[in-house]
């Protein structure tokens, strides 16, 4: 079976949310560096962030080839795990009175480029999901030969 059209945009949209991730990564440490230097815990959590990204990108790849495992990993992973991990202290904040800008992006220099990525990356984590558990995406993840890899 051809892979539908649901899973190709899935998968591009599952790079785009991890790439959002990175780019959030590099406007988080650039803030870090301006304002006080890059000590060896940021230096620690961003090989952290880089395994985690490489991993992501790996189940990526798997669950574009139509492994079962591959998707169900990214709903745990990414779709829930990943996604409460952006949203809740988001929700936080915004209950304890901050603004949307402040509670999403910050109050530093990166504020709303942060805020404009974190809003692309939630997004496409929301529309990956409901794509990948599409009707032709579980056509497509109930092929037999599929199951065994």
């Amino acid at each position: 079976m051809e892979q539908p059209e649901t899973v190709k945009n899935a998968t591009l949209l599952w790079a785009t949310a991890i790439t959002a991730g990175i780019v959030e990564t590099v406007l988080a440490v650039s803030e870090i560096a301006k304002d006080s230097g890059l000590d060896s815990g940021v230096w620690m959590n961003i090989g952290v962030r880089s395994a985690v990204y490489l991993g992501a990108f790996v189940l990526v790849g798997f669950f574009a080839r139509g492994r079962r495992w591959a998707r169900v990993s990214l709903a745990l992973l990414l779709s829930v795990v990943g996604l409460a991990a952006m949203v809740v202290p988001s929700a936080m904040q915004l209950s304890d009175g901050e603004s949307l800008i402040a509670a999403v992006g910050g109050d530093g220099d990166f504020a709303i480029a942060f805020f404009v990525v974190r809003l692309l990356h939630i997004a496409a984590v929301l529309l990956a999901t409901g794509l990948m558990f599409s009707p032709g995406a579980n056509a497509y993840f109930r092929k037999p030969e599929l199951a065994t890899a």
